[in-house]
């Protein structure tokens, strides 16, 4: 594992993506579908007859409600707050499963992520909160500070999945992660999301244009549409945004603390057996891969054994080093 560029972080994901499209669309779709024919009911059971319906979003729009119905069109904006919440959750935490495995060279599979994505379901939620809460106060300090606090705490989710930490931890290592890559890490997410924005509008302008040539659409035929626009875009998309925001994970550890497979198989609870052997036949990791500065030998050794006996005095180790033994 090497550092990449800005391209190539961005190149490896569309990679493991396409490579992967039918089990990540997959598992995906599991978690979305439901859950926005759930908010398609919630809207068709709260907007009267004649209501607009904004093009592929799931908000209740109360400027046509009687004032009767006005607690109704709140409850259903909370109810479909949390739905989003839920899927988007959901989705990203089983995507960073999926593509940690597909970047191991491991086999993936929708029923296994999604398992792991709904076992860390509290302390996600939890830090999405956090994280909310956070920008929320960025913004209102003249903004700079929550633009800043977005590509800091960008890699937060994969760290809370990965490491296994709480949310204020997960905040704190993406701050350090980051630190000194700020610029690139924005640049990454700037890319990826004008790609998800794009192709999104373009998916849901064709469909609710569609849904607009009748001069009177119907109530039904226009959340229809909504609901389908939004649930096409959502599988399409939001797997390629986790696997751009895991692998810029993956990349900012490497750059910093020397992150090998090793580690991350142990992390994600695989076998070292299993791990892809490099182009010598070995397996890769430190202890297998020439030139990279590690010791000769397969000593079971990593970046967390820094300052430990026997351990290394920084990471990577020095030429020549090998373990006190």
């Amino acid at each position: 594992m090497r550092p990449r560029r800005v391209g190539e972080v961005l190149d490896a994901a569309i990679k493991i993506y396409i490579r992967n499209a039918r089990t990540l669309m997959g598992l995906t779709a599991v978690v979305v579908i439901p859950m926005r024919v759930l908010a398609g009911i919630v809207l068709l059971s709260t907007l009267p007859s004649g209501s607009d319906v904004p093009g592929g979003t799931f908000t209740v729009s109360s400027s046509s409600q009687p004032v009767a119905d006005r607690a109704a069109v709140l409850g259903a904006n909370g109810t479909l707050i949390v739905i989003e919440l839920l899927v988007a959750t959901l989705v990203t935490a089983a995507c960073t499963k999926a593509v940690s495995d597909a970047y191991l060279d491991q086999p993936i599979g929708a029923a296994k992520s999604l398992r792991f994505a709904f076992r860390r379901l509290p302390g996600l939620l939890w830090l999405e909160l956090l994280m909310w809460l956070g920008l929320i106060v960025g913004f209102i300090l003249l903004i700079v500070p929550g633009i800043w606090l977005y590509a800091a705490w960008s890699v937060a989710v994969p760290a809370l999945l990965i490491e296994r930490i709480g949310g204020f931890r997960a905040l704190g290592r993406s701050r350090r992660l980051v630190k000194g890559r700020w610029w690139a890490t924005a640049a990454v997410l700037v890319v990826a999301t004008l790609m998800v924005t794009l192709i999104s509008g373009a998916i849901e302008a064709l469909l609710v244009g569609v849904a607009s040539l009748p001069s009177q659409p119907s109530l039904l035929l226009a959340v229809f549409v909504s609901t389908l626009s939004g649930v096409i875009a959502t599988i399409i998309t939001e797997p390629f945004r986790a696997a751009a925001v895991t692998l810029l994970y993956y990349d900012l550890r490497v750059r910093r603390e020397g992150y090998d497979l090793h580690v991350l198989a142990d992390q994600l609870g695989l076998p070292s057996s299993s791990m892809p052997a490099d182009g010598n036949g070995e397996q890769a990791g430190w202890g297998g891969m020439p030139g990279d500065g590690a010791p000769s030998g397969d000593y079971p050794i990593g970046p967390e054994s820094v300052g430990q006996p026997g351990g290394p005095p920084f990471w990577p180790p020095p030429p020549g080093w090998t373990p006190d033994r």
